[in-house]
């Protein structure tokens, strides 16, 4: 919701020189400060106000850096006049005088960044990031003036437990402390840091434990926490729920002919909480409602003095994409205007999350989104395991066998859950279904290609539903995290088909837009989703397919290969070794199930024969909120087709593996769950893992498809076509976006270089 104008801003008229001014090339900008005070006024601030960032602009080579910034500080700054040096508020170092390594012995650097801080008093912003000769515990004292933005992330000085106690940083609105060494408990002290939003804190060991402090230290306060690649579990979703979320729900029946609704059971699990139905309506089922792109009409109050208020929080009307949490955006917005400086600053909880490369299991993520009553504006979470590590059903997988994705629980990223996400950074396997495979027996390439042929089919009868774009309209960034470069088709099939499918949404807002522009009265329509990132993994066959990780003993005996030895031939004869994980592994399931047969014989080791053979149901007994229940749960049809529903019912029969209770979800609908059921969610996952994990075949392997040259060659493709089309429509027309061609219009972006820490 934009905030109204103040005072000043409405009664004064716009200079035309302060609405054009974003746009002159910065290489005109300092000829035009000569022409007169007006314009000085007008333009020096984009020249001042981020000093450092504006001399890189000039085309200043990185390898001057040094020598520039230190004869500007100790020979040239002392000069410049004090109305000038009172522009500069940000000192941005990351990408500045990385050369500075050699004066680290005599301190030059961080003695450089002192003095040009004692001469320009108004330095708010400052970002040290990445430069190892300067200690921040050093450069900043009882004397700096206040800042309101420190990023230190990277520094290898440990901090001294004081240092947040210092008069300069008790007005931080942003604080970066990533990969810094020591503990965090400093931080964790009443009474310091009152305005503090935005904390980000990856790589510091943050265990549940400290992240219990601090979350009932800063409760509502921070509006974006980045606890990415620590030790958090799912033990802390409730901690994290209770503290920063507030009480008030944006969740609501009123969109039910859209989005569908919501309805809470009585009970609920500690890993899954308060059990949620989606109960849907005949347009929400299939994403179809014709008015799934407009904005949510204004709220009405039958009283003036029930006016929603500016500070209230509420559901958004999807229009705008909300605050950025990034340095670059908070330094622009807290060394700008003082009105857009507090607004970043109020706060009722937490909007902007990230929560990548920790204990977190796919079920902790689903809990944590249900019970954050759709706050949500920006969530990343790159990496995830499918399952607890703490689960029983986890004996049934092989020790040193993983599965990592978003799979099977699409349905919580819809705006019935999430109706204020607009920035979405996420593994793959959301959109691909397609989860990541590690494993100490199999090598990458091997991972990939039984990922794609062996678990994919299974996952695919055990949830019936992937993200697709028009599952939530109003999601404006996508970033799809994890893919691995090879593919044997799956892969890249369902990535084209995604993009299809954003064409296909782009020319139904095409058409929606061209319907309501016939009319002035009519609402605001949505531009879908615009951004889509692809980040994937190293290619595994950079360095050559006959690299020894690919090569293993598995591949070539099935393979029928001989691989390369030292020995000859005679090292056939030497000693058997020990069976792989995977061979293990299928081993284990086939004494299992072979026992599970003997039990199931002698009437031991499991229910009743009746419930073996008839029934569709067992009764659950637990607690929640202090009251004993007992309700029946689904445990699978009989007979059934789907071998994933009978290995979920052996499981829980003979196995006894029933974790995980919570209401059947949509994609679990789909493949013939009944809608109002209960089910063992933990021994469904459990169930998706194939029975046998053979290694795949040389020929296989060496047949993988580079995912990202498919991908250009599709793009190339369909743009010809668009090309060709827009050369043949008449001037002045408009060329129809998504079928025949299916170029999607807009933002894509690969990245090759793999998770960043």
């Amino acid at each position: 919701m934009d905030a109204l104008p103040s005072y000043h801003e409405a009664t004064t008229r716009l200079d035309w020189l302060a609405f054009v001014a974003p746009y002159i090339q910065f290489s005109e900008l300092s000829s035009l400060c000569l022409v007169s005070r007006r314009f000085w006024k007008a333009l020096a601030p984009l020249l001042w106000a981020d000093l450092l960032t504006a001399v890189r602009q000039t085309g200043l080579d990185p390898s001057d850096h040094v020598s520039w910034w230190l004869d500007f500080v100790f020979n040239r700054l002392s000069s410049v006049r004090p109305g000038t040096r009172q522009l500069v508020r940000v000192l941005d170092t990351r990408d500045f005088a990385k050369d500075a390594y050699d004066f680290a012995l005599d301190n030059t650097f961080q003695q450089s960044l002192k003095q040009a801080l004692g001469f320009l008093p108004n330095v708010s912003c400052l970002l040290l990031d990445g430069h190892q000769d300067v200690a921040p515990s050093t450069l900043i004292g009882s004397d700096t003036n206040p800042l309101q933005l420190l990023s230190i992330s990277g520094s290898p000085f440990q901090l001294p437990n004081t240092f947040f106690n210092l008069p300069a940083l008790q007005s931080l609105v942003y604080l970066d402390v990533s990969h810094v060494p020591g503990s965090i408990y400093p931080l964790i002290q009443p009474a310091i840091l009152p305005d503090l939003r935005i904390l980000k804190i990856r790589s510091r060991e943050l265990d549940n434990t400290t992240l219990r402090a601090l979350t009932v230290l800063f409760r509502l306060r921070l509006w974006s926490l980045d606890i990415g690649y620590n030790k958090i579990s799912d033990d802390v979703v409730d901690t994290i729920t209770t503290n920063c979320f507030p009480m008030t729900k944006l969740r609501s029946s009123q969109h039910f002919y859209v989005e569908g609704k919501l309805v809470e059971g009585e009970h609920g699990s500690y890993h899954l909480g308060t059990s949620v139905f989606v109960h849907e309506s005949l347009w929400s089922r299939t994403f179809s409602h014709p008015e799934r792109y407009l904005v949510d009409a204004p709220t009405y109050h039958a009283r003036p003095d029930q006016v929603q208020q500016e500070d209230e929080v509420f559901r958004s009307d999807g229009r705008t994409l909300g605050r950025r949490n990034s340095a670059e955006a908070a330094s622009a917005t807290l060394s700008g205007e003082q009105l857009a400086a507090d607004r970043f600053r109020f706060s009722r909880g937490l909007t902007h999350l990230d929560v990548s490369s920790n204990h977190l299991s796919c079920f902790g993520l689903t809990k944590l989104i249900q019970m954050s009553n759709g706050q949500l504006e920006d969530l990343t979470c790159d990496s995830i395991s499918m399952l607890p590590p703490s689960s029983q059903g986890s004996r049934c997988w092989p020790k040193s066998t993983t599965l990592y994705g978003v799979v099977g629980v699409a349905h919580v990223f819809r705006p019935v859950f999430s109706s204020n996400l607009r920035t979405l950074k996420i593994h793959h396997s959301l959109v691909t279904q397609i989860p990541t495979l590690k494993s100490e027996g199999l090598s990458s390439l091997s991972s990939i290609y039984l990922a794609e042929n062996e678990i994919l089919p299974r996952l695919e009868l055990a949830y019936g539903q992937t993200f697709i774009p028009d599952m939530n309209p109003r999601l404006a960034s996508l970033t799809l995290t994890g893919l691995p470069r090879r593919s044997s088709g799956p892969l890249v099939d369902r990535l084209i088909t995604f993009l299809k499918l954003l064409s296909v949404q782009e020319r139904d807002v095409q058409d929606v837009g061209a319907a309501q522009a016939r009319s002035w009265r009519g609402p605001t329509v949505l531009k879908g989703l615009r951004h889509l990132r692809l980040e994937f993994e190293p290619d595994p066959m950079e360095d050559g397919f006959s690299s020894l990780d690919d090569l293993d003993a598995a591949n070539l005996m099935n393979s029928g290969e001989r691989g390369f030895s030292f020995f000859g031939h005679d090292d056939e004869r030497s000693q058997p070794k020990s069976p792989s994980p995977v061979t293990a592994f299928v081993e284990a399931r086939e004494r299992s199930e072979s026992q599970d047969t003997v039990n199931s014989n002698t009437g031991t080791g499991g229910p009743q024969k009746s419930v073996r053979d008839d029934q569709e149901y067992i009764t659950h007994r637990g607690e929640w909120n202090g009251k004993r229940f007992s309700i029946p749960v689904w445990i699978g049809e009989v007979p059934s087709t789907n071998q994933v529903i009978r290995e979920y019912r052996r499981l829980v029969v003979d196995q006894h593996l029933t974790e995980g209770f919570g209401p059947a979800t949509p994609a679990q609908v789909a493949v013939g769950v009944p809608a109002d059921a209960y089910v063992f969610h933990f021994t469904w996952c459990v169930a998706t893992m194939p029975k046998q994990l053979a290694s795949p075949p040389i020929e296989s392997l060496s047949g993988m498809r580079d995912v990202l040259d498919e991908l250009k060659r599709y793009r190339l493709a369909g743009r010809a076509r668009y090309m060709e089309l827009k050369r043949d429509t008449p001037a002045g027309s408009v060329v129809r976006l998504g079928e025949p061609h299916f170029f999607w219009t807009g933002k894509l972006q690969v990245s090759t270089e793999g998770p960043a820490p």
